[in-house]
């Protein structure tokens, strides 16, 4: 296939989307090099560390090429308009100097195909830098979306693990900048098994999303929610100390007791055991969640459907 990599990066999304498929780095990576007929590369086998994924090198090369190409156009344009407008200015000059009627008509006809000579350049640049932007805005919107997609539980729509880590580190790092406060709840659904042997694993999941519903309907807009695993969920509350985080905790608690799970006619309460950690000077996030998952186990010590403060 001899299409630039703009033309293939375009036709790789639309075609994703024709087929249903979502825009992630294996979905494209594996469809690119079907499109452009290119042998796949053997990847690597990689610990999982959370980091980049193998095929993030084969994107930025593609990226590169790309950008490279837009490089060359703009480079090759400016040299053919330099040349050109050369030859247009020498001709302008002989037509000035000129007395020659026959010399006059030659040399303004040679003007006009210039400067038609040049629109037409400028022209056939332009749309092929065009082209060019439109592609490349495309995969950077499929990316972003792609990137939404790799941070959020597929279940329930909160944050996943990776996106806990840039959500703590970026809270974390501004409650530190800014002198300001940050809790950290771990929450654990009760029981959660006994949900799943007796109504069914589909039962277990339509539970973690009324948690989740119930979760957002208590936090503000600035707080995260995520998935930690399983049916453990985490609240990240920036500005907020633990008295407030108890607060927040102390509502759901009441919002659950009033609101079960209806589902396929069956009526189902369940409570959480939380534990809530509050950051502390030099702390990092990785500390304030181990505190906070400290407390969980304290909570679930003391029986259940509680609430504990980390030390």
């Amino acid at each position: 296939m001899t299409q630039t990599p703009n033309v293939i990066g375009a036709t790789v999304m639309q075609l994703l989307k024709e087929r249903g498929e979502a825009a992630t780095p294996e979905n494209y990576e594996r469809t690119y090099y079907e499109l452009s007929g290119l042998p796949l590369p053997a990847k690597p086998v990689v610990a999982e560390t959370g980091g980049a994924t193998p095929f993030c090198g084969d994107l930025l090369v593609v990226l590169r090429q790309m950008v490279q190409e837009i490089t060359d156009k703009t480079a090759h344009l400016a040299h053919d308009l330099g040349e050109k407008n050369q030859g247009l200015s020498d001709n302008v000059s002989n037509l000035k100097s000129s007395r020659d009627k026959n010399e006059i008509l030659r040399l303004l006809s040679t003007v006009v195909m210039q400067a038609g000579s040049i629109h037409s350049t400028v022209e056939s640049s332009h749309q092929e830098l065009l082209e060019t932007r439109q592609s490349l805005a495309v995969m950077q919107e499929e990316l972003a979306e792609t990137r939404q997609m790799l941070n959020e539980d597929p279940l329930t729509g909160a944050l996943n693990r990776r996106g806990l880590e840039l959500a703590l580190s970026r809270e974390v790092a501004r409650a530190q900048r800014l002198n300001a406060r940050l809790s950290l709840a771990m929450l654990d659904l009760d029981h959660f098994k006994k949900i799943n042997d007796v109504h069914g694993h589909e039962t277990g999941d339509q539970m973690l999303i009324h948690f989740t519903s119930l979760l957002r309907a208590v936090m503000r807009k600035s707080d995260a929610l995520v998935r930690y695993g399983g049916e453990e969920f985490t609240l990240v509350l920036p500005d907020t100390d633990a008295r407030g985080a108890h607060f927040v905790l102390g509502r759901l608690q009441q919002v659950m007791s009033r609101t079960p799970l209806y589902y396929e006619g069956k009526s189902i309460n369940t409570t959480f055991s939380a534990g809530i950690a509050t950051l502390k000077a030099e702390e990092n996030g990785h500390a304030l969640l181990r505190r906070a998952d400290e407390a969980v186990y304290a909570a679930k010590n003391a029986g259940r459907n509680a609430i504990r403060l980390a030390q």
